[in-house]
């Protein structure tokens, strides 16, 4: 049976004007045998303009790049943009997030836990991180830590005495600046004895399903390179790690391979082209729903080594027209593709802004897709209450952030609907009650 990934909760602080913890729910049952995630496979966070929400976007992408990128926190950039974005008074980013891992009749509930503060020359670095896991067969079991890292040093690693030698040595000096999972992943061949499996099988099992969230999960917020994470996934599936363990744990939901040739990505390695060329033929029935003139997505591909340039041309008949010169609705929905693909198909994704430039419609019947036949999660901010009337079907699918950073889930109120007590300021602490009055005297009488 295929592995299951089932993201139940993030925790985060710290960022832009979330000072306290805000956490999301996407599962408020008691894990345990009858886990059951059907209902629970989409999420749409509203809000005030500035309560927030874009953060708790941002967040999950910052925690994928602390755990994945290469020299994420040595890059000047990175310390320039965590100086910005992140909250002015508390200085210091905390992301939590516990996730289900089911293999055939086994689960297992793993948290994740990672902290960047300032150091003394005022640079961003990581002060803690933490992975534990426990049954998730049973309400009442507890967590058993697997690693612990603080202020630089490993504190505690849950392996044989030799293994932890080794891993002190490969992680020496470098674990304020990089993850623990990074640098085991990217070192496994120190690790690996010379001709034998790995002595800690069931550790290494425990590190690659941490690593599987921040790795597999799909981070929407603008058009981004993905390269990094393209040449770590593509490192990984080379190295020396057990690479029947490497499928079924870290590419064994979300489309695997697929996600190393987006539609979005402009340089695709000739390994992956012809996974590339497939994904754009979906890419065309996909925009074909909009845009039924549509005949073909053609590709303008050119050789550059090992890797082929890629741009695309939506074909009318009549007229060519890149992509980047069709209707800014269009580049929406090709830039979103790759997300909804990896969530209709097991993946876990976050978009930021979701209904912005698309049509009302478009949008709730995309919502209502995930809703009855997504194998993944979706989870999106939005100001469009239309969605809602599709949402209160599901469960635990509304949550209202307020202006202080609170977090409401939407509660069945007899026949009262969530759009209706939005709009007429009926949701604790969200007084939508401005009227037309008050900005006379600011545009003009």
């Amino acid at each position: 049976m295929k592995n299951v990934i089932y993201l139940l909760n993030i925790s985060v602080s710290g960022i832009k004007c979330i000072k306290e913890e805000v956490r999301l729910d996407f599962y408020k049952k008691t894990v345990d045998k009858k886990f059951d995630p059907e209902k629970y496979r989409v999420k749409a966070i509203y809000g005030e303009n500035g309560s927030g929400k874009s953060a708790l976007v941002t967040a999950v992408k910052i925690f994928q790049e602390l755990v994945m990128h290469t020299n994420y926190l040595t890059e000047s950039n990175t310390q320039g943009f965590l100086e910005e974005i992140l909250n002015k008074t508390t200085q210091v980013f905390q992301f939590g997030c516990e996730f289900m891992i089911k293999m055939g009749a086994s689960q297992v509930v793993y948290s994740y836990f990672i902290q960047v503060g300032k150091n003394k020359n005022g640079l961003y670095e990581i002060q803690h991180e933490l992975l534990k896991s426990k049954s998730g067969n049973y309400a009442n079991n507890h967590y058993r830590t697997i690693f612990e890292c603080e202020n630089g040093e490993l504190t505690f690693v849950s392996c044989s005495d030799e293994t932890r030698g080794v891993l002190e040595k490969i992680t020496a000096n470098l674990l304020f600046t990089h993850s623990f999972i990074y640098l085991l992943l990217t070192n496994s061949d120190k690790i690996v004895r010379s001709g034998k499996k790995f002595p800690d099988r069931d550790f290494l099992l425990d590190l690659l399903m941490g690593a599987a969230v921040p790795l597999g999960i799909k981070v929407y917020i603008a058009e981004e390179d993905q390269h990094e994470l393209y040449f770590l996934q593509k490192n990984l599936r080379e190295n020396s790690l057990d690479h029947e363990l490497l499928q079924e744990t870290l590419f064994a939901y979300g489309a695997g391979g697929d996600s190393l040739s987006g539609v979005s990505e402009k340089l695709i390695h000739k390994e992956y082209y012809q996974k590339y060329r497939e994904k754009v033929g979906r890419l065309t029935q996909f925009i074909k729903i909009f845009k039924p003139d549509l005949i073909s997505i053609d590709i303008d591909a050119k050789e550059d080594g090992d890797h082929y340039v890629c741009d695309l041309n939506l074909n009318y008949g009549d007229y060519l027209i890149n992509k980047e010169f069709e209707s800014t609705g269009i580049k929406k929905l090709i830039r979103l593709f790759d997300c909804l693909m990896y969530a209709s198909t097991g993946g876990i994704v976050f978009v930021d802004e979701m209904d912005s430039n698309l049509n009302d419609i478009y949008l709730c019947k995309l919502i209502e897709y995930f809703m009855y036949y997504g194998k993944g999660q979706l989870c999106f901010t939005t100001h469009n209450i239309d969605p809602m009337s599709v949402l209160k079907e599901n469960k635990n699918s509304i949550d209202f952030l307020s202006s202080d950073n609170h977090l409401i889930p939407w509660t069945s109120r007899g026949n009262a609907t969530p759009e209706n007590c939005y709009k007429n300021g009926m949701i604790e602490e969200l007084p939508f009650n401005i009227d037309a009055s008050d900005f006379v005297g600011i545009f003009g009488e």
